[in-house]
């Protein structure tokens, strides 16, 4: 079993030069959002950075933002005739080898490898997550019925690329863990299950309810997809804020629902608490 890292400090200079390509790529991904009238919110830990610190968290290194799910699929609609020259879409459905549920705007020609990610066979880049956002279940027991398939298929998708996960468990509990992502790995390739034919299951049910009104929406695919969840007639408007040398919008209840889930987020956390993606290569565009 892996050892499970949850960050890895950068030199100065490095994650200094990170950030300026990543600034790039959110103002190339505004631009078009802008020019289609598609709105976006930052999410995570970019929108506690540019509340705290007014860009990114010191030791961040990625942008998420997030979408309702119309406005989410009409950007990739257009994403390869607008940015398709310098970007890449990554998913399940643009390449088969993706593993990953988390749909990824990627910046050609470069390199960005995980250390979660080291073994992943498809193109691993500097990158923007984007997050889509669905209606979730009107009721409680609905709720907890997408909540867990969609973690489960989620989960299942991850154990394609790999059988041999980073688990965050020790002792017995983790190599139990570890013996059964091992050998659910190896039954999907036994069985044939596709990493695509799992995302499209995930994806059907995360938009199971979008043809209904409901009260609340959020993002699938984690554990705290519930407690992440917010009403839509809260989310608007969109606040900007500034970010580093550019802007980013914020939901309009920006500062209720961190608070639901990070509690303070004003204060900064213990190194421990200061999460990365632990990069084991990084390659920039060429000048």
């Amino acid at each position: 079993m892996k050892k499970f890292e949850t960050a890895k400090p950068y030199a100065p200079e490095v994650l200094k030069k990170l950030h300026a390509v990543q600034i790039d790529m959110l103002n190339d991904f505004k631009a078009v959002c802008e020019k289609h009238n598609l709105p976006y919110f930052a999410l995570f830990g970019t929108a506690i950075g540019a509340v705290r610190h007014e860009g990114f968290i010191p030791w961040d290194d990625d942008i998420d933002v997030g979408m309702l799910r119309s406005d989410f699929n009409r950007f990739l609609e257009i994403a390869d005739a607008e940015l398709g020259d310098k970007y890449f879409i990554l998913s399940p459905e643009t390449d088969k080898r993706c593993t990953s549920g988390v749909v990824k705007l990627m910046l050609r020609d470069t390199k960005f490898v995980s250390a979660l990610n080291a073994n992943a066979k498809c193109p691993q880049c500097i990158f923007m997550d984007i997050f889509p956002f669905d209606n979730v279940a009107p009721d409680k027991k609905g709720q907890q019925r997408q909540l867990k398939i969609t973690t489960f298929l989620d989960r299942l998708l991850y154990l394609c690329g790999t059988p041999y996960p980073i688990i965050p468990l020790k002792g017995i509990v983790g190599e139990l863990a570890a013996a059964v992502c091992f050998v659910t790995h190896y039954a999907l390739k036994i069985l044939h299950i596709s990493p695509r034919f799992i995302f499209r299951q995930f994806e059907k049910q995360s938009t199971k309810y979008n043809d209904i009104e409901t009260e609340y929406i959020t993002g699938f695919g984690q554990p705290t997809a519930l407690k992440k969840m917010f009403k839509k007639a809260d989310m608007f408007p969109l606040t900007e804020v500034p970010f580093e040398s550019t802007t980013i919008h914020l939901l309009g209840n920006n500062d209720e629902e961190l608070r639901k889930v990070y509690g303070d987020y004003m204060q900064i956390p213990p190194p421990e608490q200061q999460i990365n993606h632990a990069p084991v290569e990084l390659v920039f565009p060429k000048a």
